[in-house]
Protein backbone atom coordinates (compact mmCIF):
# COMPACT_ATOMS: atom_id res chain seq x y z
CA UNK A 1 0.00 0.00 0.00
CA UNK A 2 1.40 3.36 -0.67
CA UNK A 3 1.35 6.09 2.51
CA UNK A 4 2.66 9.70 0.89
CA UNK A 5 1.88 12.32 4.20
CA UNK A 6 -1.26 13.92 3.55
CA UNK A 7 -3.25 17.17 5.22
CA UNK A 8 -4.23 16.18 8.31
CA UNK A 9 -7.97 15.26 8.98
CA UNK A 10 -10.42 15.52 11.81
CA UNK A 11 -11.19 12.11 11.92
CA UNK A 12 -14.81 10.56 13.60
CA UNK A 13 -15.33 7.36 14.85
CA UNK A 14 -17.17 6.56 11.55
CA UNK A 15 -14.63 7.68 9.09
CA UNK A 16 -11.96 5.76 11.41
CA UNK A 17 -13.56 2.74 11.16
CA UNK A 18 -13.36 2.69 7.52
CA UNK A 19 -10.44 3.71 7.33
CA UNK A 20 -8.88 1.21 9.32
CA UNK A 21 -11.26 -2.03 7.73
CA UNK A 22 -10.28 -0.57 3.97
CA UNK A 23 -6.54 -0.70 4.91
CA UNK A 24 -6.88 -4.15 6.65
CA UNK A 25 -8.94 -4.89 2.97
CA UNK A 26 -6.41 -3.61 0.68
CA UNK A 27 -3.14 -3.85 2.35
CA UNK A 28 -1.49 -6.16 0.50
CA UNK A 29 -1.95 -4.51 -2.46
CA UNK A 30 0.69 -2.11 -3.86
CA UNK A 31 -1.67 -0.08 -6.15
CA UNK A 32 -4.49 1.09 -3.59
CA UNK A 33 -4.56 4.07 -1.46
CA UNK A 34 -7.13 4.82 1.32
CA UNK A 35 -7.39 8.29 2.02
CA UNK A 36 -9.80 9.93 4.57
CA UNK A 37 -12.33 12.73 3.26
CA UNK A 38 -13.32 15.99 4.86
CA UNK A 39 -15.89 18.18 3.86
CA UNK A 40 -14.47 21.23 1.82
CA UNK A 41 -15.92 24.60 1.94
CA UNK A 42 -17.10 27.03 -0.80
CA UNK A 43 -16.80 30.82 -0.85
CA UNK A 44 -18.16 33.67 -2.52
CA UNK A 45 -16.23 36.43 -4.13
CA UNK A 46 -17.52 39.74 -3.73
CA UNK A 47 -16.29 40.81 -6.96
CA UNK A 48 -16.72 37.99 -9.40
CA UNK A 49 -19.91 36.17 -10.80
CA UNK A 50 -21.09 32.81 -9.36
CA UNK A 51 -21.88 30.26 -11.48
CA UNK A 52 -21.56 27.43 -9.12
CA UNK A 53 -24.75 26.59 -6.67
CA UNK A 54 -23.24 25.37 -3.45
CA UNK A 55 -26.56 24.17 -2.77
CA UNK A 56 -26.90 21.90 -6.10
CA UNK A 57 -24.93 19.13 -4.81
CA UNK A 58 -24.06 17.85 -1.40
CA UNK A 59 -20.36 16.18 -2.66
CA UNK A 60 -18.48 18.85 -1.05
CA UNK A 61 -19.89 18.32 2.69
CA UNK A 62 -19.96 14.69 3.02
CA UNK A 63 -17.27 12.73 4.88
CA UNK A 64 -15.92 9.66 4.20
CA UNK A 65 -12.59 7.14 2.74
CA UNK A 66 -11.47 7.57 -0.59
CA UNK A 67 -9.77 4.41 -2.20
CA UNK A 68 -8.30 5.24 -5.11
CA UNK A 69 -7.56 1.57 -6.92
CA UNK A 70 -5.15 1.63 -10.09
CA UNK A 71 -7.03 4.52 -12.28
CA UNK A 72 -10.07 4.12 -10.48
CA UNK A 73 -11.32 6.63 -7.46
CA UNK A 74 -14.22 4.97 -5.24
CA UNK A 75 -15.85 6.73 -2.31
CA UNK A 76 -17.01 5.31 0.82
CA UNK A 77 -19.55 8.10 2.71
CA UNK A 78 -19.34 7.82 6.20
CA UNK A 79 -23.29 7.27 6.68
CA UNK A 80 -23.06 4.15 5.77
CA UNK A 81 -21.52 2.98 9.00
CA UNK A 82 -23.59 4.99 11.11
CA UNK A 83 -26.75 4.54 8.90
CA UNK A 84 -26.02 0.74 9.84
CA UNK A 85 -25.51 0.05 5.55
CA UNK A 86 -22.74 -2.01 5.84
CA UNK A 87 -23.73 -4.40 3.08
CA UNK A 88 -23.24 -1.26 0.77
CA UNK A 89 -19.34 -1.13 2.29
CA UNK A 90 -18.78 -4.79 1.35
CA UNK A 91 -20.27 -4.59 -2.08
CA UNK A 92 -18.00 -1.74 -3.30
CA UNK A 93 -15.10 -3.48 -1.96
CA UNK A 94 -15.72 -6.47 -3.22
CA UNK A 95 -16.43 -4.55 -6.42
CA UNK A 96 -12.89 -3.12 -6.29
CA UNK A 97 -11.07 -6.63 -5.38
CA UNK A 98 -12.69 -8.00 -8.80
CA UNK A 99 -11.37 -4.97 -10.43
CA UNK A 100 -7.79 -5.27 -8.65
CA UNK A 101 -8.04 -9.55 -9.37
Amino acid sequence: MNLKPMRSVSMSLEIEFLRDFLEDEFGSYDDVRVRPVAPSGTARSVDLPQDYDPNANTIHSTRGVRVIARSRDYFFPAEWVTGRQMAKVHALTAEIRQYLD
